[in-house]
Protein backbone atom coordinates (compact mmCIF):
# COMPACT_ATOMS: atom_id res chain seq x y z
CA UNK A 1 0.00 0.00 0.00
CA UNK A 2 1.67 3.21 -1.21
CA UNK A 3 0.70 6.53 0.38
CA UNK A 4 1.40 9.98 -1.06
CA UNK A 5 1.25 12.98 1.28
CA UNK A 6 3.11 16.19 1.93
CA UNK A 7 6.32 16.02 3.92
CA UNK A 8 4.64 18.02 6.68
CA UNK A 9 1.75 15.55 6.92
CA UNK A 10 4.13 12.58 6.95
CA UNK A 11 6.21 14.18 9.69
CA UNK A 12 3.08 14.78 11.75
CA UNK A 13 1.11 11.56 11.49
CA UNK A 14 2.45 8.88 9.15
CA UNK A 15 2.57 6.47 12.12
CA UNK A 16 -1.15 6.89 12.83
CA UNK A 17 -2.00 6.34 9.16
CA UNK A 18 0.11 3.19 9.04
CA UNK A 19 -1.60 1.83 12.17
CA UNK A 20 -5.04 2.34 10.61
CA UNK A 21 -4.02 0.71 7.33
CA UNK A 22 -2.60 -2.32 9.16
CA UNK A 23 -5.77 -2.51 11.25
CA UNK A 24 -7.84 -3.12 8.13
CA UNK A 25 -5.15 -4.86 6.06
CA UNK A 26 -2.95 -6.88 8.45
CA UNK A 27 0.38 -7.84 6.97
CA UNK A 28 0.19 -5.12 4.33
CA UNK A 29 3.49 -3.46 3.44
CA UNK A 30 3.02 0.29 3.76
CA UNK A 31 5.31 2.78 2.03
CA UNK A 32 5.11 6.57 2.21
CA UNK A 33 6.12 9.12 -0.43
CA UNK A 34 6.16 12.90 -0.38
CA UNK A 35 6.60 13.10 -4.17
CA UNK A 36 5.04 11.07 -6.97
CA UNK A 37 7.44 8.16 -7.50
CA UNK A 38 8.32 6.90 -10.97
CA UNK A 39 6.55 3.68 -11.96
CA UNK A 40 4.99 3.30 -8.51
CA UNK A 41 1.20 3.20 -8.18
CA UNK A 42 -0.23 5.40 -5.43
CA UNK A 43 -3.14 3.88 -3.54
CA UNK A 44 -3.80 6.61 -0.96
CA UNK A 45 -3.44 10.35 -1.48
CA UNK A 46 -3.70 12.94 1.28
CA UNK A 47 -4.35 16.44 -0.06
CA UNK A 48 -5.94 19.73 0.93
CA UNK A 49 -4.84 22.72 2.94
CA UNK A 50 -6.22 25.84 4.56
CA UNK A 51 -8.58 24.08 6.93
CA UNK A 52 -9.74 21.44 4.43
CA UNK A 53 -8.35 17.96 3.88
CA UNK A 54 -9.12 15.10 1.50
CA UNK A 55 -8.10 11.44 1.31
CA UNK A 56 -8.42 9.37 -1.87
CA UNK A 57 -8.25 5.55 -1.91
CA UNK A 58 -7.71 3.65 -5.17
CA UNK A 59 -7.19 -0.12 -5.00
CA UNK A 60 -8.21 -2.51 -7.75
CA UNK A 61 -11.74 -1.64 -8.80
CA UNK A 62 -12.31 0.59 -5.76
CA UNK A 63 -11.93 4.35 -6.01
CA UNK A 64 -13.33 6.91 -3.59
CA UNK A 65 -12.44 10.31 -2.19
CA UNK A 66 -13.69 11.77 1.09
CA UNK A 67 -13.01 15.22 2.47
CA UNK A 68 -13.98 17.39 5.41
CA UNK A 69 -13.14 20.61 7.20
CA UNK A 70 -10.38 19.95 9.65
CA UNK A 71 -9.79 23.08 11.69
CA UNK A 72 -6.56 24.95 11.92
CA UNK A 73 -4.28 22.94 14.20
CA UNK A 74 -1.98 20.06 13.32
CA UNK A 75 -3.87 17.84 15.76
CA UNK A 76 -7.19 18.69 14.12
CA UNK A 77 -5.76 17.78 10.72
CA UNK A 78 -4.31 14.52 12.03
CA UNK A 79 -7.66 13.45 13.47
CA UNK A 80 -9.51 14.41 10.28
CA UNK A 81 -7.13 12.52 7.98
CA UNK A 82 -7.35 9.44 10.22
CA UNK A 83 -11.16 9.59 10.21
CA UNK A 84 -11.29 9.87 6.43
CA UNK A 85 -8.82 7.03 5.96
CA UNK A 86 -10.75 4.87 8.45
CA UNK A 87 -14.04 5.44 6.64
CA UNK A 88 -12.53 4.72 3.23
CA UNK A 89 -10.95 1.45 4.37
CA UNK A 90 -14.17 0.55 6.17
CA UNK A 91 -16.05 1.02 2.91
CA UNK A 92 -13.42 -0.89 0.93
CA UNK A 93 -13.13 -3.91 3.26
CA UNK A 94 -16.51 -4.09 4.97
CA UNK A 95 -14.73 -4.23 8.33
CA UNK A 96 -15.29 -1.96 11.28
CA UNK A 97 -13.56 -1.57 14.63
CA UNK A 98 -15.17 -0.39 17.84
CA UNK A 99 -12.19 1.69 18.96
CA UNK A 100 -12.30 3.71 15.74
CA UNK A 101 -9.12 5.65 15.00
CA UNK A 102 -7.77 5.39 18.56
CA UNK A 103 -4.46 3.59 18.16
CA UNK A 104 -2.83 4.33 21.51
CA UNK A 105 -1.97 1.82 24.21
CA UNK A 106 -3.68 3.76 27.03
CA UNK A 107 -7.11 5.09 26.00
CA UNK A 108 -8.17 5.49 29.63
CA UNK A 109 -5.55 8.23 30.02
CA UNK A 110 -7.27 10.21 27.28
CA UNK A 111 -10.62 9.85 29.02
CA UNK A 112 -9.10 10.89 32.34
CA UNK A 113 -7.51 13.94 30.73
CA UNK A 114 -10.84 15.02 29.29
CA UNK A 115 -12.54 14.48 32.64
CA UNK A 116 -9.90 16.60 34.38
CA UNK A 117 -10.65 19.35 31.84
CA UNK A 118 -14.17 19.45 33.24
CA UNK A 119 -16.04 17.31 30.72
CA UNK A 120 -18.95 15.16 31.84
CA UNK A 121 -19.49 11.57 30.73
CA UNK A 122 -21.97 12.46 27.97
CA UNK A 123 -19.60 15.10 26.61
CA UNK A 124 -16.64 12.68 26.66
CA UNK A 125 -18.69 10.06 24.84
CA UNK A 126 -19.71 12.59 22.20
CA UNK A 127 -16.15 13.91 21.85
CA UNK A 128 -14.55 10.49 21.33
CA UNK A 129 -17.29 9.39 18.96
CA UNK A 130 -16.89 12.56 16.89
CA UNK A 131 -13.10 12.89 16.91
CA UNK A 132 -12.07 9.22 16.92
CA UNK A 133 -15.17 7.27 15.79
CA UNK A 134 -15.03 5.29 19.03
CA UNK A 135 -18.15 3.33 19.90
CA UNK A 136 -20.22 4.34 22.94
CA UNK A 137 -19.57 0.89 24.47
CA UNK A 138 -15.79 1.35 24.42
CA UNK A 139 -16.03 4.89 25.75
CA UNK A 140 -18.18 3.66 28.64
CA UNK A 141 -15.64 0.89 29.30
CA UNK A 142 -12.95 3.58 29.58
CA UNK A 143 -15.14 5.73 31.81
CA UNK A 144 -15.87 2.79 34.13
CA UNK A 145 -12.20 1.84 34.25
CA UNK A 146 -11.22 5.41 35.05
CA UNK A 147 -13.79 5.54 37.84
CA UNK A 148 -12.56 2.26 39.32
CA UNK A 149 -8.89 3.25 39.42
CA UNK A 150 -9.28 6.89 40.39
CA UNK A 151 -8.78 6.54 44.14
CA UNK A 152 -5.54 4.58 43.68
CA UNK A 153 -4.18 7.19 41.25
CA UNK A 154 -5.24 10.01 43.55
CA UNK A 155 -3.31 8.35 46.39
CA UNK A 156 -0.01 8.60 44.48
CA UNK A 157 2.37 11.13 46.01
CA UNK A 158 5.70 12.65 44.94
CA UNK A 159 8.51 10.28 45.83
CA UNK A 160 6.44 7.12 45.39
CA UNK A 161 7.83 4.33 43.25
CA UNK A 162 7.31 0.68 42.37
CA UNK A 163 9.73 -2.16 41.70
CA UNK A 164 9.53 -4.68 38.86
CA UNK A 165 11.71 -7.80 38.98
CA UNK A 166 12.05 -9.93 35.84
CA UNK A 167 12.52 -13.71 35.86
CA UNK A 168 12.58 -14.32 32.08
CA UNK A 169 12.28 -18.11 32.11
CA UNK A 170 9.27 -20.32 31.40
CA UNK A 171 8.70 -24.09 31.37
CA UNK A 172 7.90 -23.83 27.64
CA UNK A 173 7.27 -21.10 25.09
CA UNK A 174 3.66 -20.40 24.13
CA UNK A 175 2.99 -19.92 20.43
CA UNK A 176 1.55 -16.43 20.98
CA UNK A 177 4.26 -15.19 23.35
CA UNK A 178 6.73 -12.46 22.41
CA UNK A 179 8.34 -11.98 25.82
CA UNK A 180 12.06 -12.51 26.17
CA UNK A 181 11.55 -15.58 28.34
CA UNK A 182 13.55 -18.71 27.59
CA UNK A 183 12.37 -22.27 27.99
CA UNK A 184 13.98 -23.36 31.24
CA UNK A 185 14.48 -26.83 29.79
CA UNK A 186 16.95 -25.34 27.31
CA UNK A 187 18.55 -22.73 29.56
CA UNK A 188 18.42 -24.16 33.08
CA UNK A 189 22.22 -23.92 33.38
CA UNK A 190 21.94 -20.14 32.93
CA UNK A 191 19.53 -19.64 35.84
CA UNK A 192 22.09 -19.59 38.73
CA UNK A 193 24.34 -17.07 37.01
CA UNK A 194 21.34 -14.97 36.00
CA UNK A 195 20.13 -14.87 39.60
CA UNK A 196 23.60 -13.94 40.82
CA UNK A 197 23.64 -10.91 38.51
CA UNK A 198 20.04 -10.05 39.33
CA UNK A 199 20.80 -9.98 43.05
CA UNK A 200 23.68 -7.58 42.40
CA UNK A 201 21.44 -5.30 40.37
CA UNK A 202 18.79 -5.43 43.09
CA UNK A 203 21.37 -4.38 45.66
CA UNK A 204 22.30 -1.33 43.57
CA UNK A 205 18.62 -0.52 42.98
CA UNK A 206 17.86 -0.71 46.70
CA UNK A 207 20.75 1.65 47.44
CA UNK A 208 19.42 4.14 44.86
CA UNK A 209 15.95 3.98 46.35
CA UNK A 210 17.23 4.76 49.84
CA UNK A 211 19.69 7.40 48.65
CA UNK A 212 16.94 9.30 46.80
CA UNK A 213 14.41 8.92 49.61
CA UNK A 214 11.85 7.12 47.43
CA UNK A 215 8.88 5.32 48.99
CA UNK A 216 8.28 1.81 47.68
CA UNK A 217 4.54 1.41 47.08
CA UNK A 218 4.37 -1.88 45.16
CA UNK A 219 6.60 -4.78 44.12
CA UNK A 220 5.82 -6.97 41.11
CA UNK A 221 7.87 -10.08 40.27
CA UNK A 222 7.08 -11.16 36.72
CA UNK A 223 8.61 -12.64 33.66
CA UNK A 224 8.44 -15.20 32.31
CA UNK A 225 7.27 -17.38 35.12
CA UNK A 226 9.01 -16.67 38.45
CA UNK A 227 7.76 -19.94 39.95
CA UNK A 228 9.78 -21.85 37.36
CA UNK A 229 12.60 -21.35 39.89
CA UNK A 230 13.06 -24.27 42.24
CA UNK A 231 12.07 -23.85 45.88
CA UNK A 232 15.58 -22.92 47.01
CA UNK A 233 16.02 -20.32 44.27
CA UNK A 234 12.59 -18.85 44.93
CA UNK A 235 13.34 -18.58 48.65
CA UNK A 236 16.66 -16.92 47.83
CA UNK A 237 14.96 -14.32 45.64
CA UNK A 238 12.43 -13.53 48.37
CA UNK A 239 15.24 -13.19 50.94
CA UNK A 240 17.16 -10.77 48.71
CA UNK A 241 14.10 -8.61 48.12
CA UNK A 242 13.33 -8.38 51.83
CA UNK A 243 16.96 -7.61 52.65
CA UNK A 244 17.48 -4.95 49.99
CA UNK A 245 14.15 -3.10 50.06
CA UNK A 246 11.86 -1.69 52.77
CA UNK A 247 9.24 -4.37 52.25
CA UNK A 248 7.56 -3.83 55.60
CA UNK A 249 6.29 -0.46 54.35
CA UNK A 250 5.36 -1.80 50.92
CA UNK A 251 1.59 -1.79 50.33
CA UNK A 252 1.43 -4.53 47.69
CA UNK A 253 3.68 -7.51 46.81
CA UNK A 254 2.78 -9.54 43.72
CA UNK A 255 4.40 -12.62 42.16
CA UNK A 256 3.29 -14.11 38.86
CA UNK A 257 2.92 -17.85 39.44
CA UNK A 258 1.46 -17.95 35.97
CA UNK A 259 2.00 -21.55 34.90
CA UNK A 260 0.03 -24.04 36.98
CA UNK A 261 2.65 -26.73 36.26
CA UNK A 262 5.27 -24.70 38.18
CA UNK A 263 3.20 -24.36 41.38
CA UNK A 264 3.33 -26.61 44.42
CA UNK A 265 2.53 -26.23 48.09
CA UNK A 266 6.16 -25.63 49.08
CA UNK A 267 6.55 -22.69 46.70
CA UNK A 268 3.25 -21.17 47.77
CA UNK A 269 4.32 -21.43 51.39
CA UNK A 270 7.62 -19.70 50.58
CA UNK A 271 5.73 -16.84 48.93
CA UNK A 272 3.25 -16.52 51.77
CA UNK A 273 6.00 -16.49 54.39
CA UNK A 274 7.82 -13.77 52.41
CA UNK A 275 4.78 -11.50 52.61
CA UNK A 276 3.54 -11.97 49.05
CA UNK A 277 -0.13 -11.00 48.94
CA UNK A 278 -1.03 -11.46 45.29
CA UNK A 279 -0.33 -14.20 42.75
CA UNK A 280 -1.47 -15.02 39.23
CA UNK A 281 -2.40 -18.54 38.18
CA UNK A 282 -3.05 -18.23 34.47
CA UNK A 283 -4.80 -21.01 32.65
CA UNK A 284 -5.52 -18.92 29.48
CA UNK A 285 -8.13 -21.57 28.53
CA UNK A 286 -9.92 -24.42 30.26
CA UNK A 287 -9.76 -26.53 27.10
CA UNK A 288 -6.95 -29.10 27.10
CA UNK A 289 -7.00 -29.18 23.30
CA UNK A 290 -6.45 -25.42 23.12
CA UNK A 291 -3.70 -25.57 25.76
CA UNK A 292 -1.86 -28.20 23.73
CA UNK A 293 -2.29 -26.20 20.52
CA UNK A 294 -0.64 -23.09 21.98
CA UNK A 295 2.26 -24.93 23.64
CA UNK A 296 1.27 -24.84 27.30
CA UNK A 297 2.35 -27.98 29.13
CA UNK A 298 -0.37 -27.97 31.78
CA UNK A 299 -3.93 -29.26 31.80
CA UNK A 300 -7.19 -27.94 33.14
CA UNK A 301 -6.92 -30.33 36.10
CA UNK A 302 -3.44 -29.05 36.97
CA UNK A 303 -4.80 -25.52 36.98
CA UNK A 304 -7.66 -26.53 39.25
CA UNK A 305 -5.31 -28.28 41.69
CA UNK A 306 -2.97 -25.27 41.77
CA UNK A 307 -5.88 -22.89 42.29
CA UNK A 308 -7.40 -24.93 45.13
CA UNK A 309 -4.01 -25.22 46.84
CA UNK A 310 -3.52 -21.45 46.57
CA UNK A 311 -6.88 -20.91 48.25
CA UNK A 312 -5.45 -22.51 51.39
CA UNK A 313 -3.21 -19.46 51.68
CA UNK A 314 -4.40 -15.89 52.03
CA UNK A 315 -3.50 -14.76 48.49
CA UNK A 316 -5.44 -12.47 46.21
CA UNK A 317 -5.50 -14.57 43.04
CA UNK A 318 -5.70 -13.39 39.43
CA UNK A 319 -6.56 -15.73 36.56
CA UNK A 320 -5.83 -14.82 32.92
CA UNK A 321 -7.88 -15.90 29.92
CA UNK A 322 -7.15 -15.15 26.25
CA UNK A 323 -9.87 -14.65 23.65
CA UNK A 324 -8.97 -15.90 20.18
CA UNK A 325 -6.45 -18.67 20.86
CA UNK A 326 -5.86 -21.33 18.22
CA UNK A 327 -8.59 -23.93 18.33
CA UNK A 328 -10.80 -21.77 20.53
CA UNK A 329 -14.45 -21.27 19.63
CA UNK A 330 -16.95 -18.83 21.05
CA UNK A 331 -18.57 -21.68 22.98
CA UNK A 332 -15.30 -23.02 24.41
CA UNK A 333 -14.13 -19.55 25.46
CA UNK A 334 -17.45 -18.79 27.15
CA UNK A 335 -17.31 -22.15 28.91
CA UNK A 336 -13.77 -21.40 30.11
CA UNK A 337 -14.85 -18.03 31.44
CA UNK A 338 -17.91 -19.48 33.19
CA UNK A 339 -15.77 -22.14 34.87
CA UNK A 340 -13.22 -19.59 36.07
CA UNK A 341 -15.94 -17.26 37.38
CA UNK A 342 -17.44 -20.19 39.30
CA UNK A 343 -14.11 -20.62 41.12
CA UNK A 344 -14.39 -17.06 42.45
CA UNK A 345 -10.88 -15.61 42.00
CA UNK A 346 -10.65 -12.01 43.15
CA UNK A 347 -9.24 -10.86 39.78
CA UNK A 348 -9.82 -12.07 36.22
CA UNK A 349 -7.91 -10.57 33.29
CA UNK A 350 -9.29 -11.04 29.79
CA UNK A 351 -6.73 -10.58 27.04
CA UNK A 352 -7.37 -10.52 23.31
CA UNK A 353 -4.94 -12.54 21.17
CA UNK A 354 -2.20 -10.37 19.73
CA UNK A 355 0.12 -11.51 16.96
CA UNK A 356 3.51 -10.16 17.97
CA UNK A 357 6.59 -10.15 15.80
CA UNK A 358 8.69 -12.26 18.17
CA UNK A 359 6.04 -14.96 18.56
CA UNK A 360 5.94 -18.30 16.77
CA UNK A 361 2.34 -17.64 15.82
CA UNK A 362 3.30 -14.43 14.00
CA UNK A 363 5.37 -16.36 11.49
CA UNK A 364 2.85 -19.16 11.12
CA UNK A 365 -0.07 -16.82 10.49
CA UNK A 366 1.95 -14.34 8.38
CA UNK A 367 -0.07 -11.71 10.21
CA UNK A 368 -3.35 -12.97 8.78
CA UNK A 369 -5.44 -12.50 11.88
CA UNK A 370 -8.06 -15.23 12.37
CA UNK A 371 -11.09 -13.27 11.22
CA UNK A 372 -13.31 -16.34 11.29
CA UNK A 373 -13.08 -16.46 15.11
CA UNK A 374 -15.77 -14.26 16.73
CA UNK A 375 -13.35 -12.65 19.17
CA UNK A 376 -15.51 -9.57 19.60
CA UNK A 377 -18.36 -11.80 20.77
CA UNK A 378 -16.02 -13.46 23.29
CA UNK A 379 -14.88 -10.11 24.69
CA UNK A 380 -18.44 -8.80 24.90
CA UNK A 381 -19.59 -11.97 26.65
CA UNK A 382 -16.74 -11.62 29.15
CA UNK A 383 -17.68 -8.04 29.93
CA UNK A 384 -21.36 -8.87 30.49
CA UNK A 385 -20.68 -12.03 32.48
CA UNK A 386 -18.06 -10.49 34.73
CA UNK A 387 -20.23 -7.44 35.41
CA UNK A 388 -23.11 -9.71 36.41
CA UNK A 389 -20.78 -11.66 38.72
CA UNK A 390 -19.64 -8.52 40.54
CA UNK A 391 -16.35 -7.86 38.75
CA UNK A 392 -15.49 -4.30 37.65
CA UNK A 393 -12.89 -3.21 35.06
CA UNK A 394 -9.98 -1.45 36.75
CA UNK A 395 -7.16 -1.36 34.19
CA UNK A 396 -7.12 -1.51 30.41
CA UNK A 397 -4.57 -1.39 27.64
CA UNK A 398 -4.36 -2.06 23.91
CA UNK A 399 -1.65 -3.41 21.61
CA UNK A 400 -0.86 -3.36 17.92
CA UNK A 401 -1.79 -6.41 15.82
CA UNK A 402 -4.53 -7.45 18.23
CA UNK A 403 -7.40 -9.43 16.72
CA UNK A 404 -10.22 -7.02 15.77
CA UNK A 405 -8.14 -4.19 17.29
CA UNK A 406 -9.60 -5.03 20.70
CA UNK A 407 -8.32 -4.61 24.25
CA UNK A 408 -7.02 -6.29 27.39
CA UNK A 409 -8.94 -5.63 30.59
CA UNK A 410 -8.30 -6.48 34.21
CA UNK A 411 -11.44 -7.05 36.31
CA UNK A 412 -11.58 -7.11 40.11
CA UNK A 413 -14.09 -7.93 42.83
CA UNK A 414 -14.43 -5.48 45.67
CA UNK A 415 -11.21 -3.74 46.66
CA UNK A 416 -8.87 -6.41 45.23
CA UNK A 417 -7.41 -4.28 42.44
CA UNK A 418 -3.70 -4.56 41.66
CA UNK A 419 -2.25 -1.08 42.19
CA UNK A 420 0.93 -1.94 40.25
CA UNK A 421 -1.12 -2.64 37.12
CA UNK A 422 -2.80 0.75 37.46
CA UNK A 423 0.47 2.59 38.05
CA UNK A 424 2.27 0.95 35.12
CA UNK A 425 -0.60 1.62 32.73
CA UNK A 426 -1.16 5.21 33.84
CA UNK A 427 2.57 6.00 34.15
CA UNK A 428 1.75 7.76 37.40
CA UNK A 429 5.02 7.26 39.20
CA UNK A 430 8.53 5.91 38.77
CA UNK A 431 8.98 2.18 38.14
CA UNK A 432 12.43 0.79 38.91
CA UNK A 433 13.11 -2.45 37.03
CA UNK A 434 15.71 -5.15 37.50
CA UNK A 435 16.49 -8.19 35.36
CA UNK A 436 16.46 -9.13 31.69
CA UNK A 437 14.05 -7.05 29.63
CA UNK A 438 13.31 -4.69 32.52
CA UNK A 439 12.51 -1.05 31.68
CA UNK A 440 12.92 1.57 34.38
CA UNK A 441 10.51 4.48 33.84
CA UNK A 442 11.48 7.67 35.61
CA UNK A 443 8.38 9.87 35.85
CA UNK A 444 9.36 13.52 36.30
CA UNK A 445 6.06 14.91 35.01
CA UNK A 446 3.20 13.84 32.76
CA UNK A 447 5.15 14.89 29.67
CA UNK A 448 8.60 13.98 31.03
CA UNK A 449 9.11 10.22 31.31
CA UNK A 450 12.63 8.87 30.88
CA UNK A 451 13.27 5.19 30.17
CA UNK A 452 16.35 3.08 30.81
CA UNK A 453 16.35 -0.38 29.22
CA UNK A 454 18.05 -3.55 30.37
CA UNK A 455 19.27 -6.04 27.80
CA UNK A 456 16.42 -8.32 26.84
CA UNK A 457 17.68 -11.87 26.74
CA UNK A 458 19.02 -13.68 29.81
CA UNK A 459 22.32 -14.61 28.16
CA UNK A 460 22.77 -11.01 26.96
CA UNK A 461 21.92 -9.66 30.42
CA UNK A 462 24.57 -11.91 31.97
CA UNK A 463 27.25 -11.29 29.36
CA UNK A 464 26.84 -7.52 29.33
CA UNK A 465 26.16 -7.05 33.02
CA UNK A 466 28.80 -4.27 33.50
CA UNK A 467 26.78 -2.15 31.05
CA UNK A 468 23.59 -3.02 32.97
CA UNK A 469 25.15 -1.62 36.16
CA UNK A 470 26.44 1.45 34.31
CA UNK A 471 22.94 2.19 33.06
CA UNK A 472 21.56 1.67 36.55
CA UNK A 473 24.05 4.18 37.95
CA UNK A 474 22.84 6.68 35.32
CA UNK A 475 19.51 6.69 37.12
CA UNK A 476 21.12 8.88 39.79
CA UNK A 477 21.00 11.81 37.39
CA UNK A 478 17.30 11.24 36.62
CA UNK A 479 15.79 10.43 40.01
Amino acid sequence: MNVLASRQDLDLFHYEMECIIRMFLPGEQVRFFDQQPEEEPIHIRVTGEGGRCAVTLETGDFSQCLEEDCGGSDKDRERAVCRLLFRLLQSRTGKTFAWGTLTGVRPVKLVRRLREQGMGEAEIEERLGRDYLTSPEKVRLCLNTDQNQRDILDSAAPGDCSLYVSIPFCPSRCSYCSFVSHSVEKSRALVPEYLEKLYEELAVTGELLREKGLRLRTVYVGGGTPTVLDAGQLRGLMDVLRARFPMDACQEFTVEAGRPDTIDREKLEILANAGVERISINTQSMSNAVLRAVGRNHTKDQFLRAFMTAKEFDFTVNVDLIAGLEGETADSFCTSLDQVVALGPQNITVHTLTLKRASTLYGEKNLQLPGDIPVGDMVDYAHRTLAAAGYAPYYLYRQKNTVDSLENVGYAKGDSRCAYNIFIMDETHTILSAGGGGVSKIVRGEQDIRRIFNYKYPYEYVQRFPQVLARKQALRELL
